[in-house]
């Protein structure tokens, strides 16, 4: 673990002399009021919080910082506790523990997704606290029965941005904020309402309010907009990978340092039955899941169709950013149950969402950035159980997979494979015009690309790996470099517009990131 503290500002000691509460704070929630001095709780209650859990690194390292009233920057990978790591310092000191009157917050949780935002709110929830949500697909009327009277709300940017545009929601008794999964946030398409937001809090509190931000990344480009909210921030970075000589040495990846990360080649015509293989060998024991990554929304719906297909007896539920949320509950009910095991989604299911026992994490599409793959890894080898992050590489995308290779901590990496270095520009060229990104057979059509350069695309790639073998990933011996049609590649699929990944403040439909697309122009095709 990694400390890093920005000032040698002394620290508040807590009341050594306070002995330890004989009940959890769960069970009695008024024991974590601090004292009239208004110093933190002692170490023992959030001990206590935790009940009989030993505290992670990331909890042990920015729970007493964040009691002492620090601004605290987490950096570690996902499923390290950082939910409980900056909820438990507020708790500890009975801040969001009371109702409020109307929505007028203690503190703030903002989170890129809806679903992140009711996780949130329900670990806020065990822990005592009076805690709501804010976020698009429920109607004015449930919100404000979800949200009143809550001394936590958490939600997303776009809603919590037009409520307090409207005033219905108050951030003057403000006291905690806490920006989780930061590096999403802080990126284009949230940028400016978070920045509005925390001006807002600052404006109508008129004093400092305290400032957690917890991630799996921290690009470095985004460290100057964190400097302007955060009063010496102390950094506290849980064991880092070390970094790629090319990698930006500010950046941080964490990820799914525990799992076992493999790569298969196929080809675009064979590569979901090559999913559909991998995911029925990693469900033959009952219990646990899978994950399928895929680059857009439409291949999401036409992918779990057919898995519907190629799986007898499995219960396949999509995920992506237009479905509304009643569906999208029900998604993550079915999945929480156990009663579906196969999930296949964009990428607004490689931040926040907790899923029990994520065995396998398919990569149908490469990943658009390093990032983006270190946050869909994530999902697997969570809180120390075992897990598989497996790439399934066509010939399309093997130069963007380079350039994300090169990005990525070495502990992420798959071991090498000679085809990897193969690229064939054409092939990537064609990628880059909208014919590859791993479509099925026929997908492409209609799409103003025709069928031929798919086939001739489908033709290069045979022959490169029998239909669902296993242990490719074990050759070796190729040097890791040669990214040429890596920009092509990117093409396919550029950063969805801001407006796109903002549409969470609207009439339901989108929240979040939704996964790397070509962005459209007015009125015309991509």
């Amino acid at each position: 673990m990694t400390r890093t503290r920005t000032s040698d500002r002394p620290r508040p000691q807590s009341d050594a002399q306070t002995s330890p509460r004989d009940r959890s704070l769960h069970d009695s929630p008024r024991a974590a009021r601090p004292e009239a001095s208004g110093r933190p709780a002692p170490l023992a209650d959030w001990h206590t919080l935790l009940g009989d859990r030993t505290p992670t690194p990331v909890q042990a390292g920015a729970i007493p910082a964040l009691l002492s009233g620090r601004d605290v920057i987490t950096t570690a990978r996902t499923g390290s506790g950082k939910t409980l790591a900056f909820l438990i310092p507020a708790a500890a000191r009975g801040i969001g523990m009371s109702a409020v009157r109307g929505m007028r917050p203690e503190v703030l949780v903002v989170t890129p997704t809806r679903e992140l935002a009711v996780q949130i709110r329900d670990v806020a929830r065990e822990l005592g606290m009076t805690a709501g949500r804010i976020t698009g697909g429920i109607t004015p009327g449930q919100t404000r029965s979800e949200a009143t009277g809550k001394g936590l709300i958490s939600g997303t940017p776009g809603r919590l941005k037009d409520l307090i545009a409207r005033r219905e929601l108050s951030l003057a008794g403000l006291r905690y904020v806490v920006l989780d999964e930061a590096d999403e946030l802080l990126s284009l398409g949230f940028l400016r309402d978070v920045g509005d937001i925390l001006r807002s809090a600052q404006s109508q509190v008129g004093q400092k309010i305290q400032i957690a931000m917890a991630s799996a990344t921290f690009p470095a480009e985004i460290r100057s907009v964190a400097q302007q909210f955060m009063v010496n921030p102390e950094r506290i970075d849980i064991a880092p990978a070390s970094r790629a000589e090319n990698t930006n040495p500010d950046d941080i990846l964490g990820g799914a340092t525990g799992a076992t990360h493999l790569l298969v080649h196929t080809t675009r015509e064979d590569v979901l039955d090559v999913a559909a293989e991998q995911t029925r060998e990693a469900l033959r024991e009952p219990g646990g899941c899978v994950v399928i990554f895929s680059r857009t929304k439409s291949l999401v719906k036409r992918r779990a169709e057919r898995l519907e297909t190629l799986l007898p007896g499995e219960i396949i539920s999509p995920l992506q950013g237009n479905m509304d949320q009643k569906k999208r509950e029900r998604t993550m009910a079915l999945l929480r149950d156990g009663k579906s095991r196969i999930l296949v989604a964009t990428d607004i299911a490689g931040r926040g969402i907790d899923l029990p026992e994520v065995r396998l994490v398919i990569h149908m599409d490469v990943a658009q950035t390093a990032e983006d793959h270190v946050h869909r890894s994530g999902r697997t080898a969570r809180a120390g159980r075992p897990g598989v992050n497996l790439v399934l590489l066509i010939p399309e995308q093997r130069g963007l997979w380079q350039t994300v290779r090169r990005n990525l901590p070495p502990a992420l990496h798959p071991p090498l494979t000679t085809q990897e270095g193969q690229v064939d520009r054409a092939i990537q060229e064609k990628q880059g015009r909208g014919s590859g990104n791993g479509l099925m057979p026929g997908e492409g059509a209609g799409r103003g690309q025709g069928t031929r350069g798919q086939g001739r695309a489908q033709g290069q790639g045979r022959g490169q790996q029998p239909r669902g073998a296993h242990g490719s990933s074990g050759q070796g011996g190729h040097s890791d470099r040669g990214g040429n049609g890596s920009r092509g590649t990117s093409g396919q699929g550029g950063q969805n517009s801001s407006g796109q990944r903002r549409s969470e403040s609207g009439a339901g439909t989108g929240a979040g990131r939704v996964g790397p697309q070509r962005a459209r122009g007015r009125g015309g095709r991509s």
